[in-house]
């Protein structure tokens, strides 16, 4: 499970998580819709959605059917992402914090450490290769803010903290359980594909 966590941070994700490439795959988690169809239904220019939609294509998320006309759908593996992401959305999860935790190298990786149990910051530390307590302090900071964890105060002489997750962040834990074939995907981008997906003016 631990290699599920270790496999969010990466420029591909970061591509999926912007705000079009979401309200792509929202939309058509709908139904199958042509290109043009997807422009009006979302206000978005030409420009933007054929990057969007050639984005999700390459990662896997996103089909192409030819005919008459050019019609996309989401596949098996774009539809289960739509679906976490939408439960996520629907639980009070502000995407751009979702995008931020997903993103980070370090904070799917302290809540990928709290599924089993509660822990102190100390024991945080200790199994997780890399960090500094700066760092750690840090992101437990923003994990609280974007209520994914909460802490508890234990004892008084000397005070210690115990972190757990909270109900935000048991979704974002499930959604990257769930979508962990697709991270690995993601994170096997070769550099090439990274800079095409490294598109944030439009995000």
């Amino acid at each position: 499970m631990d290699a599920a966590f270790q496999l969010v941070d990466g420029s591909g994700l970061k591509a999926v998580l912007c705000k079009w490439s979401i309200a792509v795959l929202n939309f058509l988690y709908d139904g199958p819709r042509s290109f043009s169809e997807i422009a009006r239904g979302l206000n978005v220019s030409n420009k933007v959605l054929s990057e969007k939609l050639s984005r999700l294509s390459r990662i896997g998320l996103v089909s192409e059917q030819t005919g008459n006309r050019m019609i996309y759908k989401l596949t098996s593996e774009g539809r289960e992402f739509a679906e976490v992401t939408r439960l996520a959305v629907s639980q009070g999860i502000n995407p751009l914090e979702l995008r931020c935790v997903l993103t980070c190298k370090w904070m799917p990786q302290i809540l990928g450490r709290l599924v089993c149990r509660d822990l102190y910051a100390s024991e945080l530390y200790e199994k997780i290769d890399g960090i500094s307590w700066k760092v750690l302090s840090e992101m437990l900071r923003k994990l609280e803010s974007y209520q994914m964890i909460k802490r508890d105060v234990v004892g008084s002489h000397p005070i210690r903290v115990r972190y757990k997750l909270d109900t935000k962040g048991r979704i974002v834990v499930r959604w990257i359980l769930i979508n962990s074939q697709n991270l690995k995907r993601l994170a096997d981008l070769r550099p090439a594909e990274d800079q095409i997906f490294l598109d944030t003016s439009s995000s």
